[in-house]
């Protein structure tokens, strides 16, 4: 089995995805954002309460190869600006994905003014992960079961 090690304060923060999940809700993706470890707290709270400000809650309309994503990042917890999630069944992985590398460079672009410049000369960073739930229907193959032969299948039947 494998172990994904979690800080406490994680685990509370997707609580409210689990919540979602457990009563029928759909969340397609998880997206956290990752404050640069060498800013200070205080900083690192403006930064996600920045993003927070600019993607809790918003349809955020993107061109990508020239289709337009629609793309609603909903908090994980209010408390915690630091998991989204979303529900986007209309569109594959790939798109959400190119749907985030283009709000990351939305999201510097609005934001570098806002604490001196510091992204754009290095002194500050962010990130955004995105990851998928795995919670969908897995098909077994032929490979992957034993089939008796015809002879006694149909004994079995009879």
């Amino acid at each position: 089995m494998t172990h994904i090690n979690m800080e406490r304060d994680e685990i509370f923060a997707l609580h409210g995805v689990r919540q979602i999940v457990r009563g029928g809700g759909k969340v397609t993706h998880i997206l956290k954002v990752k404050v640069s470890r060498h800013v200070s707290a205080e900083i690192a709270d403006r930064i996600q309460t920045t993003i927070y400000n600019h993607i809790a809650n918003v349809a955020i309309k993107i061109i990508v190869n020239d289709k337009p994503i629609t793309v609603t990042w909903r908090p994980a917890e209010a408390a915690y600006p630091t998991y989204y999630h979303c529900n986007s069944v209309c569109f594959n992985d790939v798109g959400v994905h190119q749907h985030t590398k283009v709000l990351l460079r939305q999201l510097v672009d609005r934001l570098d003014a806002d604490f001196d410049y510091g992204f754009s000369n290095g002194t500050l960073g962010f990130a955004l992960l995105v990851s998928k739930l795995l919670g969908r229907k897995v098909n077994l193959m032929y490979n992957d079961i034993r089939l008796l032969p015809r002879a006694k299948r149909d004994e079995a039947k009879s």
